[in-house]
Order: C-alpha cells, then sequence, then structure tokens
C-alpha cells in the first residue's frame, strides 16, 4: 500500500468505523477511502433537479457528435459529411459553442479521404495526420461543452464560496 500515516479521530468514531470494518469484512482504510469517494461525489452532483434535463440534454449532443464523426472516419461518404456537418452546426447554435476548429477538420478528413488509397495499411498511414486533427478538435469542443454547460454551476458555486471564506 505505501507509506503509512496516522490520523486523529473521537474515539467513537474510530471505535464506529472499527465496528463497519467488521461487519462489512473491509479494510479500515478501504472503509474510509469509499466513504471519501462517495462524499465527493454527492459534492458533484447538480445542485438542484432542474439542472438535470439540462444535462442530459447536454450528454445527448455530446454523445450525437461523437457517434456522427466516429460514422464519418468509418465511412467518410458525402452523406455522412452532410449528417456530420448538420450535428456540428445544431452543437454551435443551440449550445452556444465554437466548433470552428471541428468544422476545419471534418472537411480536411473528407476531402484527404477521397483520394486516400485503397490499401488499408497505406490509408491508415495516409490519414492519420488528418485522424488526429479531426479527433483533437473533437475533444477540444466537448471539453468546451462540458465546461461551459455542465461544471459551469460547480464554478459559480465555488467562487461564492471562496468569496464567504475570504
Amino acid at each position: 500500500m505505501g507509506k503509512e500515516t496516522t490520523i486523529y479521530v473521537p474515539v467513537e468514531f474510530k471505535q464506529k468505523v472499527k465496528e463497519l470494518s467488521e461487519r462489512t469484512g473491509k479494510a479500515q482504510w478501504r472503509l474510509l477511502l469509499d466513504a471519501l469517494s462517495l462524499y465527493e461525489s454527492t459534492l458533484r452532483r447538480p445542485k438542484t433537479k432542474e439542472e438535470l434535463p439540462i444535462v442530459d440534454k447536454v450528454v445527448w449532443y455530446m454523445q450525437k457528435l461523437a457517434m456522427s464523426i466516429g460514422a464519418l472516419k468509418e465511412t467518410p461518404s458525402e452523406e455522412n459529411f452532410n449528417k456530420t456537418m448538420k450535428t456540428i452546426q445544431q452543437i454551435k447554435e443551440r449550445l452556444q459553442v465554437d466548433t470552428g476548429l471541428l468544422e476545419r477538420a471534418v472537411t480536411d478528413y473528407v476531402r484527404l479521404a477521397g483520394s486516400a488509397p485503397q490499401d488499408p495499411v497505406s490509408r491508415h498511414r495516409f490519414l492519420d495526420e488528418a485522424t488526429m486533427e479531426v479527433n483533437m478538435a473533437l475533444k477540444s469542443v466537448l471539453l468546451e461543452i462540458v465546461y461551459t454547460h455542465i461544471l459551469k454551476e460547480e464554478e459559480a458555486s465555488q467562487s461564492g464560496s471562496q468569496a464567504s471564506e475570504a
């Protein structure tokens, strides 16, 4: 497990941890680690149930975009290109996210895929850089969506609690 240390707690707390450890068959440190993980996850939950539909919608768009990009990379047809660009446009308009890099990366990928060799190994090498460009642009858009629409409340509440601590 590594280096160990001591944490000073009231005797009653230590007794409660010991009893629970014996009852569950888990080591005391593992029990405390599980409790900390559970506590941490409750801190990250959306503050109100009203936020859940928004988060659900945002995650749905993220999934739709990722699946669309995956389908395009698998089959870079004109039809898949148009569907992907439509999805990117929806995200740009509805979630107010800058998708410029992703639009360019997708366009470059489809253009290159049209002239790529048919041999799978050569094709992979030929499209490698364009594929990485699409992946990085997709990651960038997904991160912006997460920070803008999912973590926004957490940031606001943290800055509010920091202000009250000062």
